[in-house]
């Protein structure tokens, strides 16, 4: 069986490699690391570049390392604070999904896999499937029975209705619980997939290694290797809320900067698919989705493979776009990775709000309000700029001496589709101690407003 081309997860990896896990806790905030993009032959004539960046913004990962017990001796208070902002409660999908995955549970499209395998002191288990035609995700367990933080899954390899395929992408999005156990959403992306299988298929995986990053006694990254293999049925319950459309010629721009083309759409209850051709340069190059309100949808994704002409051909996927949703506009952007300079922007908590925090060129995050409650912290904040959507997880409240309060990204919910305001959930704080409100500085962008491309949706 042909081993899966899944180019994200590597690159995670690979990050992961260069840094050590301490025996306290993995922290992560989210911060501009981004993925190389792979270069690989597929015959005499053909360069194919293929990029399946899974969210940039909100994997790029940092490490940082803190105990609990250096609170303040005085803040009894935050003694009781729990190590995660977001409890898992045993669903991957409502713990890690984005929007199109959990609104899939809402409205009955996801299918229970519940198979699990075991080798090497590991177990996977694999939760519940959403598959809508543009994207196949499926939530995954990690649990092993030595304190090794495995996160990632690899070596895997696809069959399709028993075909091999040796095309498919796999990315994951993972997340550390404890020492023993990890969550995350899996992601496959299969090339050619037959119209016969467009409606159900039957999938076969195989994953051959799960991995970690190294720890404080090894300089070898934590791996273990082993065999693990799954069977399930996919059905495409979203089909009859789905909507296709081959598009004509006349869906192009062209400037000094290239040329940009989309060739075809596809829009579920999950995941807002555009099929594009681009010319240019295409070091660092993604895409962000407007509709007519000047409102951008999330970005998801991206794959594309570039032809012997300097022709790239892929695939660009958004969340599900707002209900009502007339017109699109497709802009491609270059991230300005060589110019990133990531720096800490701190201010201290008072009651003089607005508090505004300065990510760069890129744009600010407005601190609005923080409510103290009996069984929760509430602060209430919007981000203005760019590049919305990743400036929204960077924000986040620590004590006055520079501790953590929460080891991950938090429960945060958007409070309106016209503009991006959020509510971060922080567990119950002493309102009497002093706190300090913290961000960090993004990546500049460059957009090629002259490429964007207009789409007027069917009614």
């Amino acid at each position: 069986m042909s081993e899966a081309f899944h180019t994200f997860e590597q690159e995670l990896k690979h990050k992961f490699q260069e840094t050590k896990l301490p025996l306290l806790q993995l922290q992560t905030r989210v911060l501009e690391v981004h993925v190389e993009r792979k270069t690989q032959k597929t015959n005499k004539s053909t360069l194919r570049r293929t990029l399946f960046a899974a969210g940039y913004s909100i994997f790029a990962l940092v490490l940082l390392f803190v105990t609990l017990s250096s609170f303040p001796a005085s803040a009894e208070q935050l003694r009781k604070i729990p190590i995660v902002g977001k409890i898992f409660k045993g669903n991957v999908f409502s713990f890690a999904g984005d929007s199109g995955i959990i609104n899939s549970q809402n409205y009955g499209l996801t299918s229970l896999i519940n198979e699990e395998a075991s080798d090497n002191g590991v177990t996977i288990k694999l939760q519940d499937v959403i598959y809508d035609g543009a994207r196949l995700s499926i939530g995954y367990e990690i649990h092993s029975e030595q304190v090794d933080n495995l996160l990632f899954l690899g070596k895997a390899s696809v069959k399709i209705n028993g075909v091999p395929q040796s095309g498919a992408a796999l990315g994951t999005k993972p997340h550390r619980i404890n020492a023993n156990q990890s969550v995350g959403i899996l992601t496959l992306d299969i090339d050619q997939l037959g119209v016969e299988a467009k409606h159900s298929f039957e999938l076969e995986l195989k994953i051959g290694e799960v991995t970690g990053p190294k720890d404080d006694h090894s300089a070898q990254q934590n791996r273990v290797a082993g065999e693990w293999s799954f069977h399930s049925s996919i059905t495409n319950k979203a089909i009859g809320n789905s909507q296709y459309k081959t598009l004509a010629d006349g869906h192009r721009a062209k400037s000094k900067d290239g040329q940009f083309r989309l060739t075809s759409y596809l829009l579920t209850p999950v995941t807002t698919m555009l099929n594009f051709e681009f010319l240019g340069d295409k070091d660092w190059l993604l895409f962000q989705l407007e509709d007519e309100r000047g409102m951008q949808i999330q970005y998801l994704d991206l794959r594309f493979s570039t032809d012997k002409d300097g022709i790239s051909r892929g695939t660009v996927r958004f969340a599900p776009l707002p209900s009502g949703t007339k017109e699109l506009y497709v802009t491609p952007y270059h991230l300005l990775a060589h110019q990133n300079e990531i720096k800490t922007v701190t201010s201290k908590l008072t009651n003089e709000f607005p508090i505004v925090l300065s990510q760069g060129k890129v744009g600010e995050v407005i601190v609005k309000n923080v409510v103290f409650m009996n069984d929760k912290t509430l602060i209430y904040y919007e981000v203005k700029g760019k590049v919305p959507y990743t400036q929204t997880a960077s924000l986040w409240l620590e004590t006055a001496d520079g501790q953590l309060i929460i080891s991950d990204n938090g429960q945060r919910t958007r409070l309106s589709d016209t503009s991006y305001d959020y509510l971060l959930e922080y567990p119950p704080l002493d309102p009497l101690q002093p706190y300090v409100l913290g961000t960090m500085t993004q990546t500049d962008i460059k957009l090629l407003s002259e490429l964007t491309v207009k789409l007027e949706l069917e009614k």
